[in-house]
């Protein structure tokens, strides 16, 4: 295997698994991202993408991972909870049987391919505490990546606001790795995430996505979801795609040019 396409159809095999898994119990589920965007865009993948982003509501999302513990589906999941080398908050479903190189970050990283799998959190209906909470995740998020920092992360992305610049350059000039403790730091950020429950909010947002709070909607542009085609399958999306699409990429049916697409340097390498 040593295509992208090839890759892809491992994600979308890996996504079969988990879309039965969440129609047999009832978890709701959202294509977020680029996964959506290709959904309506590319009734598929995006042909540059190679992985999938899928968001659930923070309620199913905590069912879904102890299900996951009970029932043992055919598929991998790891999350900073059941896996000690899993330094990411979000989980993710695997297929150790294929191998991929990632050498955008500081550090290459060999990993299982993948699909990534969010929580979708609630946020204040009030304004004002709305703004606040979103600072004080950022603020989280941020403790969360500095105390792993070498790790799978790309820091010379271009574009960052001056907040990421600044920790970054903290990252990279002080052993904030050695003073503080991942696992600590996303208990501190998981507890931050759950404040406000996803059922009694007006708005979501996946925090942790790459967007961060431009992925921040009201309930109301996801509904109760639609479903879209998705290559030879189908897949769950929000039910005002357009907005959310314009929100996140613009003009977001007329593809980026070749300079500007953002491939994640992944390579298959067993």
């Amino acid at each position: 295997m040593s295509t992208l396409r090839d890759l892809q159809l491992v994600d979308l095999t890996l996504f079969k698994k988990f879309a039965s898994f969440a129609a047999e119990y009832d978890i709701k589920y959202f294509a977020l991202g680029g996964t959506l965007l290709g959904a309506i865009r590319h009734k598929g993948f995006i042909p540059w993408d190679d992985d999938m982003d899928i968001g659930i509501p923070r309620e199913d999302y905590e069912k879904f991972l102890d299900l996951w513990e009970e029932k043992h589906p055919n598929f991998e999941l790891h999350t900073f909870m059941n896996d000690s080398k899993h330094y990411r908050y979000f989980a993710r479903i695997e297929d150790p049987a294929v191998k991929i190189l990632r050498n955008d970050s500081t550090v290459e990283e060999i990993s299982s391919a993948w699909i990534d799998v969010f929580p979708l959190d609630g946020m204040p209906n009030n304004r004002i505490i709305r703004d606040i909470h979103k600072e004080y995740i950022l603020y989280r998020r941020a403790m969360y990546r500095l105390s792993c920092f070498s790790l799978g992360f790309n820091h010379d992305k271009k574009n960052r606001p001056f907040v990421e610049k600044f920790f970054i350059k903290i990252g990279k000039t002080l052993p904030v790795e050695k003073i503080l403790n991942t696992k600590k730091e996303l208990v501190k950020l998981d507890k931050a995430l759950k404040r406000f429950p996803y059922s009694k909010s007006n708005y979501l947002v996946n925090a942790m996505g790459a967007y961060k709070f431009r992925e921040m909607f009201n309930k109301q542009y996801y509904g109760i979801g639609k479903v879209y085609q998705f290559e030879d399958t189908f897949i769950w999306g929000p039910d005002d795609y357009d907005t959310i699409c314009k929100q996140l990429y613009g003009d977001y049916m007329t593809p980026p040019k070749e300079t500007e697409r953002n491939h994640h340097s992944s390579e298959v390498v067993g």
